[in-house]
This record gives C-alpha cells, sequence and structure tokens, in this order.
C-alpha cells in the first residue's frame, strides 16, 4: 500500500490490537501470526526491550523485569490509592512521588509513557513491515474511564514512539462501529458495554437516524479480565494455603505461571463447562514438593467472581443515574472487549438492562480495534466508501 498509513490502535491494559484500511477493508497489525499483541514489555539489564509475546516467555524465567498493565498507571500520580495497589502487586520496584510514577529497573528509571511508548513503536514496525507504508499518525482509543491525564499521557507516549494522535476516542464509541450499528439508521437508545482485560467501560449513546450522540460514561479503571484472573489465583492460592500451609506468593515465577494457567482457563470456562489447571512442583508440603492437578468449573468461578460483577452491574446502574434513563428506556446493548465473552458476566448485564437486549460483537475482542481502524478513514486525503461513525 502506497503512501503514508495512518492505524487505528487499540491500547489495552492486557494486549494491544491496531490495524489500518487497505482500500476500504480492516487489515490488522500481526506479531508472528498473531494480532492480539500482549502489552507486556522485557527490559533486559543491556540491549532493546522485547514486547509482545517474547516478553510473555521471559515472565516465566525473570518476571522482575517484565512490566504489565502499564496502562492501569499512566497518567495517574504516584499519590493515587490505585497507583499504591499496583506498586505493592508487581515483582518490580515501581517508585511513587507525588507528581509522578517510575519504574525504577537495573537498566535505569522508565516513565510509563515509556514503556508505552516501546509498545506503540512496536506496533509501528509491524505495521510498516507488513504494509509497505510509512506509519506516523494514529486514532488511539482511550478508557471511557481514564483519569484526567491520561489523554495528556497517551499523547507523550505516542511522541516518544514518533506517532502523532490524530484522535482519541472513548473505547465504547469506537466499538459501536464494529458493532454495525452506524450502517442502521434508527431512533434508539444504546449502550454499549466494553469489558477489557483492565478496564470496564460504559457508555449511553443516542441514536437519531445515522447520528449519534454521547450521553453519558461511566466506568471502572480497575476492573477488567485481569482481575478475573487474579481472583482465581487467589482462590487457588487460598485453598492450597488452607490444605497444606504454603504461601503460592512467595515464588514468582511459579505465581506468573499459576496467573497464565488460570488466564488460559477463564479463556476455556467461555465456551466449555470445565477447564484443568497443572502446575508442576507447585507448592511444597512435609518438606515435599507436590504438583497442582485441578479441574475448574463453571459454578465455582462464578462464585469466585461474583463480587466483580456486583461492581460492573454497580457501573451500569451509575450509568442509567447519569444518563437519565432507566433500564426500560434502552433499546440495544452492545457487548465488546475480549472479557465480555464470559457467560457470567454477559448474564449480570442482561440481568440488568434485559438479556434480549444484548448484541455481541462477531470479534469481541478485536470490536475497538476495528472501530478506530474505520475512523482513520476521516483522516484519509482519498475518498473512501467506508461508513463512519457520525458522532455530534
Amino acid at each position: 500500500m502506497p503512501g503514508d498509513l495512518i492505524l487505528g490502535v487499540d491500547f489495552g491494559s492486557s494486549s494491544t490490537i491496531a490495524g489500518t484500511l487497505v482500500g476500504d477493508r480492516i487489515q490488522l497489525v500481526q506479531d508472528a501470526g498473531d494480532c492480539v499483541i500482549p502489552s507486556v514489555v522485557y527490559i533486559p539489564d543491556r540491549g532493546p526491550p522485547e514486547i509482545g509475546r517474547r516478553a510473555i516467555a521471559r515472565q516465566l524465567i525473570d518476571p522482575s523485569k517484565v512490566i504489565r498493565s502499564v496502562k492501569r498507571v499512566l497518567g495517574l500520580s504516584g499519590s493515587s490509592e490505585l497507583v499504591r495497589h499496583y506498586a505493592a502487586s508487581v515483582p518490580y520496584k515501581v517508585e511513587l512521588t507525588a507528581d509522578r510514577v517510575m519504574y525504577k529497573l537495573r537498566s535505569g528509571d522508565l516513565a510509563p509513557e515509556q514503556i508505552v511508548a516501546s509498545i506503540l513503536g512496536h506496533v509501528r514496525d509491524l505495521a510498516e513491515a507488513r504494509f509497505g507504508g510509512r506509519a506516523s499518525k494514529i486514532v488511539m482509543t482511550m478508557s471511557a474511564a481514564a483519569p484526567a491525564g491520561y489523554r495528556d499521557a497517551a499523547v507523550r507516549a505516542a511522541k516518544i514512539a514518533h506517532l502523532e494522535v490524530l484522535d482519541l476516542v472513548a473505547e465504547p464509541i469506537a466499538g459501536a462501529l464494529a458493532l454495525d450499528l452506524h450502517t442502521q439508521a434508527a431512533n434508539r437508545r444504546i449502550i454499549v458495554c466494553d469489558f477489557g482485560g483492565g478496564t470496564f467501560d460504559v457508555s449511553a449513546v443516542e441514536q437519531r437516524g445515522l447520528r449519534f450522540t454521547p450521553i453519558a460514561t461511566a466506568g471502572d479503571h480497575y476492573l477488567g479480565g485481569d482481575d478475573l484472573d487474579d481472583a482465581i489465583a487467589e482462590a487457588i492460592a487460598g485453598h492450597v494455603f488452607k490444605t497444606a500451609r504454603y504461601d503460592m506468593h512467595k515464588d514468582i515465577v511459579r505465581w506468573n505461571e499459576l496467573l497464565l494457567r488460570c488466564e488460559s482457563a477463564k479463556r476455556q470456562l467461555s465456551v466449555r463447562p470445565e477447564a484443568p489447571i497443572a502446575l508442576r512442583e507447585a507448592y511444597r508440603q512435609a518438606g515435599r514438593s507436590h504438583d497442582l492437578n485441578i479441574v475448574l468449573d463453571r459454578p465455582w468461578v462464578d462464585r469466585v467472581w461474583a463480587t466483580h460483577f456486583e461492581r460492573a452491574t454497580g457501573v451500569v446502574i451509575e450509568l442509567l443515574r447519569r444518563a437519565g434513563w432507566t433500564a426500560s428506556d434502552v433499546d440495544v446493548v452492545g457487548m465488546i472487549g475480549g472479557s465480555s465473552q464470559v457467560p457470567a458476566f454477559a448474564a449480570a448485564i442482561g440481568a440488568t438492562l434485559g438479556a434480549h437486549k444484548l448484541v455481541h460483537a462477531d470479534n469481541a475482542e478485536l470490536a475497538v480495534a476495528q472501530g478506530a481502524t474505520l475512523l482513520t478513514a476521516r483522516y484519509r486525503s482519498r475518498e473512501s466508501s467506508v461508513r463512519i461513525l457520525d458522532v455530534a
């Protein structure tokens, strides 16, 4: 594809997905054949960082240098309670001051913006290698519940990666494009629920014809699929401690391996009633190492996740309050984000707003990136037949 590329980028807490328009078709950036690129960075003592799946592999060898979920602290000050919680839960040192957050690594100090820039730069390089053009401009999505400083921090991160941010769009609004709601003239009230890896965002949107007006947003910046993984791991660790008096948190490598197993089990449980978890030499009892072999089922994880989904329904109720709507006022509920595929989550939203109103994206994990990519049509120099969201 000749000329400059404009990328639509969904930068998420757990993964980043990006695409560009080739002609009028969405083509996603791929890393070794996978368009879902983990938002994970390995910072070695010497040499360049490793990003994505290569960094995930390092997590099981050298977790103290593998940075995850940087989106959760982007734009926040060190005085934030959320940042303090984050710093206490990661296996590397995070220095907090009143006005900044800094990763303290052997290779040097890095700000969150620099970590994000390395991820965006990796995506840019992959796009240029695949499509043959120069990528210097992006349309980027952001959480509807992002903190006040997030927008400026995201723009700074992109600038470090030599990328110009043409627009920052709320993730649920971008996701509405992937649901094809913008192609159907109607008068209706829509709620878009975006349950991603690190955040849960909801937007109330009013449609009149083909024009969409955002009415209200709400969200939980610390509620996502990663938290569901953590909840399973904590429940398993609690069971092991109760039976063997062994704290699984003290072995960082094993703990990270357990988290990866829990993420895999969560995905399996979205389509199956059961999922096994096996971990060799997971804990010690009476001086001997023991393997962990358990089978999780949906009723068990639903109980473990119950408080998380109570938080999600609380966010939806707050959105209705801000919009001045009742549940009966809502005509359509769009479900996007990879974690929206969890059956218990869909059931919780359906119980609050009406299960018959739920509309699921064909590929919920890709929906926001697809929407952001469609929005790049606004900035192309040549005419396009792509119909984009007309937002008031």
